[in-house]
């Protein structure tokens, strides 16, 4: 044996490898929701909404209404009336104020300003003759909700649906005193404002009396809830996200004054015998009104099982997560 002492060969020490950069994965996690404004998601937001479409909400509305020779019946016979009452009560001036009779509040309660100041004046006369149209207002739209619901709900009209309407009668008596309260609100602050912004101002008192108060007639029907309830529903329907019923109600008013007013035969003409061709547009015109009525009554019925009870939460802003240090950056400490 040999006295060489053999070498044994080390084995190669293993190559010293750096861990792998970790694979980045695209984050799962959705940014949060960006935050609406207090009316940015009833008119200009997109995605889906718990109210139906503006054609559906308008062709299931006038259907209810025209769909029934009762409804039309009755609105023509109030119109009529309406118009010999304000002749016994002295009233000189156009038959062409017959189009607003029965206009959605806050605009029927802004017609009968101008209607109570054009006999009367600033008068004991004027308080008498508002506190009756209010009155008379709160009946007649009552009993026309209540007919337009059972329309939409069993397709038929009967006593059934006026006496169910019984219970609604604080609610809407407290819509109108509230568009009466913003109408003299408007009327004393928003001039200060000057001609151009006033004016633009009580246009959007008007659209927004009509927005907040609009389903409070149909909900009290329905539910039968205490006054306050009811307009506090209302408002948080028209609030809904991507409900877009800003849209509905500035239709309404854009379409109620400034077009059907402005189209009324012989407007400046002071008659107390209007012509057949005014007459006829009248009558039309109230359908209309009764039918945007019917369109309200439509939307609530779809919309309330998604109304919340209660209000709907801001969600606070979210703080960006704060990143990690870099390995530059961990390297220096």
């Amino acid at each position: 044996m040999s006295n060489k002492r053999k070498s044994k060969r080390r084995p190669p020490a293993p190559k010293r490898t750096e861990p792998a950069p970790e694979a980045t994965t695209p984050s799962t996690e959705e940014p949060p929701p960006r935050r609406q404004g207090l009316l940015s998601g009833s008119m200009f937001s997109s995605g889906p909404s718990p109210m139906p479409p503006l054609a559906r909400t308008l062709g299931r509305g006038f259907l209810a209404v025209i769909g029934q020779p009762i409804i039309v019946l009755v609105t023509v016979a109030l119109v009529a009336l309406a118009w010999f009452a304000l002749l016994a009560a002295g009233f000189e001036g156009t038959p062409g104020r017959l189009v607003a009779v029965l206009a959605l509040p806050p605009i029927s309660t802004y017609f009968d300003l101008g209607t109570g100041s054009a006999i009367f004046g600033i008068a004991p006369g004027l308080l008498v003759f508002l506190g009756v149209t209010l009155v008379l207002r709160t009946l007649i739209v009552t009993a026309l909700t209540g007919m337009i619901l059972e329309s939409l709900e069993d397709d038929r009209v009967s006593m059934y649906g006026i006496l169910r309407s019984v219970r609604a009668l604080p609610t809407v008596l407290a819509v109108h005193v509230l568009s009466f309260s913003i109408i003299i609100a408007g009327n004393l602050i928003l001039p200060i404002l000057g001609p151009g912004i006033g004016f633009l101002g009580f246009v959007a008192v008007l659209v927004a009396g009509l927005f907040f108060l609009g389903f409070a007639p149909a909900a009290a029907i329905r539910e039968g809830r205490p006054v306050l309830d009811e307009i506090r529903r209302s408002g948080r329907a028209a609030m809904l996200p991507n409900a877009r019923h800003l849209m509905f109600c500035a239709l309404y008013f854009f379409l109620a004054l400034p077009v059907l007013v402005g189209l009324a035969p012989g407007g400046t003409l002071i008659t107390a015998n209007p012509t057949l061709v005014t007459w006829t547009f009248a009558f039309v015109v109230s359908v209309v009104h009764v039918g945007f009525m019917g369109a309200l009554a439509y939307r609530w019925v779809v919309v309330e099982p998604a109304v919340p009870e209660d209000p709907v939460k801001r969600r606070p802003a979210t703080k960006a997560p704060a990143k990690a240090p870099s390995a530059k950056a961990r390297s220096r400490r």
